[in-house]
């Protein structure tokens, strides 16, 4: 498959429970539901839990890929996804929501890019 475009979207989440950001189950679910709402397709997934804290856990998609990165000691996460497979405007505002749910968060910033 030859992708013409690809779609990358870059969330920021903020004020985020640091025991949550130290979860390494519950941020997998979140990248698998995510992915699972875009309509993408997991194929293998890594997680690294560092010491004293964060994780950076990825899932490697048909699509492409989704990662998120943990600074629990600041309240902040980082997710990126890339995907050759369009999202619309909803499908990007439920991905924003679905995040915010998920990680209790305060504050979430999204940027997209299409290239």
């Amino acid at each position: 498959m030859y992708a013409y475009e690809v779609q990358s979207i870059t969330i920021k989440a903020s004020e985020v429970d640091s025991a949550l950001l130290n979860d390494a189950d519950e941020l997998q679910k979140m990248l698998r539901n995510v992915t699972e709402l875009a309509g993408l397709h997991s194929l293998e997934s890594v997680t690294h839990q560092f010491s004293p804290q964060g994780i950076s856990a990825a899932l490697l998609l048909s699509e492409s890929h989704i990662a998120i990165h943990t600074w629990p000691e600041s309240g902040v996460a980082y997710i990126a996804m890339t995907t050759c497979k369009m999202l619309d405007d909803d499908k990007l505002q439920q991905i924003k929501e679905l995040v915010a749910r998920m990680l209790d968060a305060e504050n979430i910033i999204m940027k997209e890019m299409t290239l």
